[in-house]
């Protein structure tokens, strides 16, 4: 039950040490004390209830109400702590003529404890009336559980990393499909523009066989043009803008009109063979404010989409049969639960033919709920019998006629009881963003920290999660969050996008289990999705109250003057990003009806990334509690100068916008772990409260800078740092990036006083034992020894004359190099001898000069992808890379006659030997 979940998050944050001094400060620690503990009493009896499969309409009526006096708890203890800091910030008049409010406020948050008291000795008291109640009275959990169903796919959590999918497992069954669609795609002898529709119920593994194709080396040879969009985002404009985006990002304007972005596109598509791939297509209108954006050029261009719906694909293309994609075979899908689970080394082989009878019965040969039920016997510690249970369950004997949706909700359903409890607010949250939004990382993260989601250490031992170089750090909030997300990706409740050292960048949430999580959140009022006036007719009315909201439609439709719709507020995400054309002014009235009702608000979390000039309130800075502010990409000029009024704000987000200052107050932010900002001097002379900091993105740095006179030395905790610097002399910087002990990525731009890219001074920086990620932009005579950590390099008007391979061969650690424009302007390059041991993805773009490449044998072993672009002067390929079979060659503005010869000796290696 999702009610102890939010009893978790709500006893975390009274575990907050600002919060634990204030009340102990007026004497009422162990009234909350005593408080806490009788609602744990009571939330026993709530999982009790679920244990033993009673709960009924009058238990779920019960929880709703301990579920209130949770949330009155939450609400009294926070706008206690806000109060007195109200009164604190005062002047020191002010606060005399306020001591008398004060000593009030203590008296009256005594007496709310005790109403709260009252309330809990009512709830016990119906409790005992409930009929088919277990354990009756009796706070105490059973010893051990009685269904599989409640237990045993809560072992899971045991050994998570157990049941991770490889890629691999999901296009089983699939080489034949994927070989005929390639093959219609490719035909040469259709050159008109033709669309070609994948068909196949929800769950079959369209999008997965679509993305088969789309990456295959034959489509990549066939097409000089690819993109890829979702039709969950919205038509036109979207769409328009994320495939001109992945077209070139520099021609894109974010100001232009719909007309203008077609134009601009058939621009830039004239003379190009293009492959467009349109996932999850479910109406006919989908497609229609393309056709006009996309030319036809008779060049053997194509248009492949993914629907459920057989009417669709042929309303797209009535000249073409659609791919029906059929269920996998018997065989198939036992292989694909095989890759997706184990089986103990004790089943015979007669109780592995039963399972797999009956597992092919229940599966119906449909991927999703193949790969879905892997996941819920992927444990050792699930015993045979047990597995039988799971595949016997009467929820899994379905009338033949019913969609195969509802397997996968099921599925789904499943795979969410068997979270452990911390996890469950962070998989509720992706119900905030709109069904199939890619969620970057670094977003979630802090979103999950800043709401509080985040313990202050982690339950799991390390038994529970394998160690690696991202979970075995210091235990900061950052870092349990990510071992959360990495809980939830093995638990295959989300799926990942990877960045280009194969770290998550995203992810998103699977369909079915989007709907069912948002009915889970409904029930315990965690937020509320805001589209119409119309949505928030239950939500508004509700005694709980709206905790968070989530902007889908147009914010000035929300009904501010009902009190439970705006005083109990903890977050605003706005995603309403479709009018581009004038500021958002109802995000600024909202923000102020907010303050006006709670005078000082409760609210954590502000984000409005992407969000087109929201006019931010002159009195933000009442937002006492703040912890995330994220205006990334919403183009402000300016921001209020009250930012620098947050006390408490842990992240400030101002990447992608136009703003050129700060007020120095924001150094008085003592909990200020991440900021990010564009090119922007910074006056650090006030940092020394600063040295929380772990991110500092987007610095500027030239001879006016405080920090030329001020030093950096507060900064000791910094872990990821971008600047760019126009200097004199840059020796004092590099002695003080060579002391940022923690740092995982840096990123250094040296520019003149005409921007262009100038002198980088690179010094010798042995101490950075935790450096993955450096990208350097700047002319380097002479390439020093880097750290041993690297990872990831990328190197970007260098000038270097000598040549770099030979050191760079040496990093133990490099996965991914990229040498840019004029990186290396010499001739010739050699790869010695074992180096790049572990190097798997190169990238040369625009060397100019070089015409001879060499590698020696034994280098580049475990090269999987390589990418040429712009080396006009490159006369042949490497001899040992030709002739490695395993390595992708992506040549982009290559001479024709290099080109031919490579692919001539691919076209060999494919040939059957003698």
């Amino acid at each position: 039950m999702d009610v102890q979940a939010v009893f978790s998050v709500v006893v975390e944050k009274l575990r907050d040490p600002l919060i634990e001094k204030s009340i102990t400060f007026n004497l009422v620690k162990d009234q909350v004390t005593v408080v806490t503990d009788n609602l744990k009493e009571m939330q026993t009896l709530l999982v009790a209830a679920e244990v033993e499969n009673e709960f009924n309409d009058e238990v779920k009526k019960w929880a709703v109400e301990f579920l209130l006096v949770v949330y009155k708890l939450e609400d009294v203890i926070e706008s206690f702590f806000l109060h007195r800091m109200h009164i604190r910030r005062r002047g020191f008049g002010s606060r005399y003529f306020l001591i008398h409010k004060k000593l009030k406020s203590g008296l009256d948050l005594r007496n709310e404890i005790r109403e709260i008291q009252n309330e809990i000795k009512n709830l016990e008291a119906s409790w005992k009336q409930c009929d088919r109640i277990p354990n009756h009275g009796e706070p105490l959990l059973p010893e051990r559980r009685s269904s599989y169903e409640d237990e045993g796919l809560e072992l899971n959590q045991q050994n998570s990393s157990s049941y991770s999918v490889n890629e691999e497992s999901y296009v089983i069954g699939f080489r034949e499909d994927k070989r005929r669609l390639v093959t219609r795609l490719t035909d040469t002898f259709l050159r008109s523009l033709h669309v070609i529709s994948i068909v196949g119920e929800v769950g079959s593994g369209k999008t997965t066989l679509a993305k088969e194709v789309y990456g295959s080396t034959e489509i990549q040879r066939h097409f000089n043009c690819r993109v890829w969009v979702s039709a969950t985002v919205n038509i036109p404009r979207d769409v328009l803008l994320s495939i001109l985006k992945q077209i070139d990002k520099s021609i894109v304007d974010e100001e232009a009109s719909n007309a203008e972005l077609e134009a601009k596109l058939r621009e830039n598509l004239r003379n190009k063979r293009y492959l467009l791939v349109v996932d999850d297509v479910r109406s006919h209108e989908v497609l229609s404010g393309l056709r006009v954006a996309f030319p036809n050029q008779y060049n053997g261009s194509r248009v492949m989409l993914t629907t459920i719906r057989k009417d669709v694909a042929w309303s797209a293309d009535p000249r073409r049969l659609p791919y029906q994609l059929k269920p996998l075979s018997d065989e198939n899908a036992w292989h694909l639960l095989l890759k997706t689970a184990s089986l103990p080394d004790n089943v015979s082989y007669a109780e592995k033919f039963k399972l797999k009878r009956k597992f092919v019965s229940r599966c119906q040969g449909i991927p999703s709920a193949i790969v879905g039920l892997g996941g819920l016997l992927s444990t050792e510690t699930v015993s045979y019998e047990e597995r039988l249970i799971v595949l016997e369950h009467p929820s899994w004997q379905l009338d033949s006629n019913e969609l195969n949706e509802v397997k996968s909700k099921i599925l789904a359903s499943r795979r969410y009881n068997g979270l452990p409890f911390h996890l469950r607010p962070c998989l509720l949250y992706f119900g905030l963003f709109p069904k199939g939004y890619k969620i970057p990382v670094r977003r979630l993260l802090r979103l999950w920290t800043a709401e509080g989601f985040v313990k202050k250490s982690s339950p799991m031992t390390s038994e529970d999660v394998p160690r690696t170089e991202e979970n075995t750090s210091d235990g900061s909030p950052e870092d349990v969050a990510k071992r959360y997300l990495q809980e939830l990706l093995d638990r295959q409740l989300i799926q990942k996008t990877c960045s280009i050292d194969g770290s998550t960048k995203s992810c998103v949430m699977l369909g079915e289990l989007h709907d069912l999580i948002l009915s889970k959140a409904e029930f315990i009022v965690l937020f509320h999705i805001h589209r119409t006036i119309q949505d928030l007719e239950t939500a508004a009315s509700t005694t709980l109250g709206v905790r968070r909201v989530a902007e889908h439609g147009d914010i000035k439709d929300y009904p501010c003057e009902e009190p439970s719709s705006i005083q109990c507020l903890r977050s605003y995400l706005s995603f309403d990003n479709q009018n581009e054309d004038a500021p958002k002014k109802e995000t600024g009235n909202f923000l102020r009806r907010v303050i006006r009702h709670q005078g000082f608000g409760l609210l954590r979390v502000l984000d409005l990334e992407r969000v087109y000039k929201p006019q931010l309130p002159n009195d933000l800075g009442l937002f006492y509690n703040l912890r995330y502010l994220g205006l990334r990409r919403t183009f402000l000029n300016t921001v209020p100068d009250s930012v620098g009024n947050l006390p408490y704000l842990v992240t400030l987000d101002l990447k992608h916008t136009n703003i050129t200052s700060l007020p120095n107050s924001i150094w008085k932010m003592k909990h200020l772990r991440h900021l990010w900002v564009l090119k922007l001097r910074l006056d650090l002379s006030m940092q020394e409260n600063c040295s929380a900091l772990q991110t500092l993105w987007g610095l500027w740095v030239d001879e006016k800078s405080p920090v030329l006179k001020t030093g950096l030395d507060w900064s000791i905790n910094l872990r990821k740092l971008g600047l760019t610097y126009h200097l004199d002399s840059d020796q004092d910087l590099f002695e003080w990036i060579a002391s940022l002990k923690n740092l995982r990525s840096l990123r250094l731009t040296s520019l003149n006083n005409t921007g262009q890219p100038s002198k980088l001074n690179l010094q010798p920086l042995p101490g950075l034992e935790n450096l993955k990620h450096m990208y350097l932009l700047g002319n380097i005579s002479t390439l020093l020894v880097l750290p041993q950590s690297l990872t990831v390099l990328n190197l970007s008007f260098s000038m270097m004359k000598e040549d770099p391979m030979p050191i760079l061969a040496e990093l133990p650690n490099l996965t991914y190099l990229r040498l840019l424009a004029d990186s290396y302007i010499g001739k010739k390059m050699v790869c010695p001898s074992e180096g790049f041991s572990q190097l798997r993805i190169l990238k040369l773009w625009k060397l100019k000069e070089l015409q001879k490449w060499t590698v020696e044998e034994g280098s580049m072993q475990n090269l999987q992808e390589l990418e040429i672009r712009c080396c006009e002067n490159l006369r042949e390929l490497p001899g040992v890379l030709m002739h490695r079979s395993a390595i992708e060659v992506i040549l982009t503005n290559m001479p024709n006659e290099f080109i031919y010869n490579v692919r001539a000796v691919e076209s060999m290696k494919s040939l059957p030997s003698a």
